[in-house]
């Protein structure tokens, strides 16, 4: 494990998926610890592709290749390229068994820098090959509803900048209709509760936000999380269909896959388009107050 620390927080940073899996501020944890009962998962990296795709597969170069859900990288284990107290950047490449299933010749690095109470976390991409790079990438934290003790998933909101989401529906196999669903709020409050995650995840065009910034507040309690992500276009929100004691707070760069599309990867909505021998670096910061 990784620890980096500073006069406001300690944060832990599993090599395996280079995922967070703790966030301590003041003595208190942030961050979801998981469960297997319930979402054993903390914070996933996702790359080079978020949530489903169809039949598990997608199409490219008139080949199908098969994928599991939110791509490979939360499952590899990653490699310490640069760190000191409080910032770290870590990396995979390439390998045989990733262009089985990905055939394309990358660097995938992910970095850490705490920056007084903030988390700048940033996604740097590089095209080593000498083709388009077709590729998604997005964020999973779930962070503690426990805030305050005895508080229920009912004291949580998520704080955004506008009073009305749009938020795109899903069918049966939780694939993407083409038409999004206005979601209107009360003082720009989304409460969390059990049935708006119903039919899984809200899956938010972020490009009708005024401010791409959310904040998970407790009704009860000072303590808060605000997560900002200019360089994503949706964003996930996400825990079980029932009481618990976490949400997902997702940055993502583009949507998982959609019932009115193919399989072709070019085709895919918000798919990143990396030329030959180029670089693309995205960033979101978690501020922890």
């Amino acid at each position: 494990m990784i620890k980096l620390k500073n006069r406001h927080l300690t944060v832990i940073i599993n090599p395996l998926g280079a995922e967070i899996v703790s966030v301590i501020k003041d003595g208190y944890e942030y961050l979801w610890q998981g469960n297997p009962d319930i979402w054993k998962g903390q914070a996933p990296n996702l790359f080079p592709f978020i949530g489903r795709l169809k039949d598990e597969e997608y199409e490219y170069d008139n080949r199908l290749f098969k994928v599991k859900i939110h791509g490979f990288a939360r499952h590899s284990l990653f490699e310490i390229v640069e760190s000191n107290e409080n910032y770290v950047s870590l990396r995979i490449t390439g390998t045989p068994d990733t262009y089985a299933v990905y055939p394309f010749d990358f660097d995938f690095i992910v970095s850490y820098e705490l920056m007084d109470n903030i988390i700048k976390k940033q996604y740097m991409i590089i095209n080593n090959g000498y083709k388009v790079m077709y590729y998604e990438v997005g964020g999973h934290e779930g962070y503690n509803l426990t805030f305050e003790k005895n508080k229920i998933m009912d004291d949580y909101y998520i704080l955004f900048s506008d009073n009305i989401l749009y938020n795109y529906t899903t069918d049966k196999n939780i694939m993407i209709n083409k038409q999004t669903e206005e979601i209107n709020l009360s003082d720009r409050k989304l409460y969390l509760k059990p049935e708006i995650f119903k039919n899984d995840a809200l899956i938010l065009d972020c490009s009708k936000l005024s401010n791409r910034e959310v904040v998970l507040e407790c009704s009860t309690s000072s303590r808060k999380v605000k997560v900002r992500f200019e360089d994503f276009d949706y964003l996930g929100i996400w825990t079980r269909p029932f009481y618990t004691n976490y949400v997902c707070i997702e940055p993502w760069s583009a949507l998982p896959d959609c019932n009115f599309i193919d399989k072709k990867l070019e085709n895919k909505i918000g798919i990143r388009k990396l030329t030959a021998k180029k670089t693309d670096m995205l960033e979101y910061f978690i501020e922890v107050i």
